[in-house]
């Protein structure tokens, strides 16, 4: 029987990211719900598609280290087979669902959906084009890029896949920060601060030292005093993540995300129960779904959802060109 890997703590930070998502979208792009201004509005978190990612990192990582462990090699096959089965049939029909949806109210489908078909929304994001009940595919398509490429760099760099790592995560943000230096909030620039890869391989370097049982890493992290800063900032992120550098606040927010993973592992009385369990589990549906139901939910009110959609997920600067 093939043993099936659990880390405690992980499914109920998933949910909270979720969660975060889900206000975020509910009370912010989508305002004209008759709720009005409530603590849900408060930005009590910011950057939880950041979150996500540096899990992302961090669980794809330990199970390719687990997977070397045990047979000193890496299944390319079998990975890219179970992303297929976990990610592409809800990705697929949401995706014609959405399509369907739009026609009906819009009577079109502009250029962008190509992008999302091929997994490339992060590219459309940072045009700023897109189809709003699908805008939030770009994370997806960051992931599946991902993908394409790390398992190979993991199958041959296993000795030094802390060292392979780390210097890329430095050498992508460094090429951000080059982007930003040398051309502005450019095209360039936009690509590399929506693709995240940099905060998925700091999720990748967590996993590894945890794996490895790194001294150092394990007792900063099981501290419980570093924890609770951790999650007070990580709660907190919406009040204080405007006044760091934009080009570096998603960095920011995923060194924080990692903490708070890593002692999820080790202080994880509120994250290990069902209804946590359930959250993190179903996470995954949440993030992919949620977005058509506000969307036919508020074709009838009179907020301008470009505007507020657009500035929510960071392109009001943009030519924003989104389809309704």
């Amino acid at each position: 029987m093939k043993e099936r890997i659990y880390l405690q703590g992980l499914n109920g930070i998933r949910a909270i990211a979720a969660l975060a998502v889900l206000f975020s979208h509910m009370w912010a792009p989508f305002g004209d719900w008759g709720i009005g201004d409530t603590l849900f509005h408060i930005p009590w978190q910011s950057g939880p598609v950041t979150t996500f990612f540096v899990i992302s990192g961090f669980l794809i990582t330990y199970l390719l280290m687990n997977e070397i462990g045990k047979t000193n090699d890496v299944s390319i096959g079998k990975f890219y087979m179970r992303r297929i089965l976990r990610i592409w049939p809800l990705y697929y029909g949401y995706f014609i669902l959405s399509l369907i949806v739009v026609a009906a109210f819009k009577g079109e489908i502009n250029s962008a959906a190509w992008f999302y078909g091929f997994f490339s929304g992060n590219i459309s994001h940072a045009l700023g084009i897109g189809i709003i009940p699908l805008f939030h595919f770009w994370s997806l398509g960051v992931e599946e890029q991902f993908y394409m490429w790390y398992p190979w760099m993991v199958k041959y760099n296993k000795r030094h896949i802390l060292t392979a790592v780390s210097v890329l995560c430095v050498m992508w943000l460094c090429l951000k920060l080059g982007c930003y230096v040398l051309l502005g909030k450019g095209l360039a620039y936009r690509i590399f601060a929506v693709t995240q890869f940099d905060c998925m391989m700091m999720g990748a370097a967590g996993a590894i030292m945890y794996y490895r049982g790194t001294e150092w890493f394990k007792r900063l992290c099981s501290n419980k005093y570093v924890a609770i800063v951790a999650w007070i900032l990580f709660f907190t992120s919406g009040l204080w993540a405007k006044y760091i550098p934009s080009p570096i606040t998603n960095e920011v927010i995923a060194l924080i995300s990692l903490i708070v993973i890593m002692a999820g592992l080790v202080w994880k009385p509120l994250l290990e129960n069902k209804v946590m369990n359930y959250l993190g589990k179903i996470s995954y549906g949440i993030y992919v779904i949620h977005p058509i139901l506000l969307y036919t939910g508020t074709r009838g009110g009179g907020g301008d959802i470009r505007r507020d959609f657009c500035g929510c997920h960071g392109i009001n600067n943009f030519n924003c060109r989104i389809i309704v």
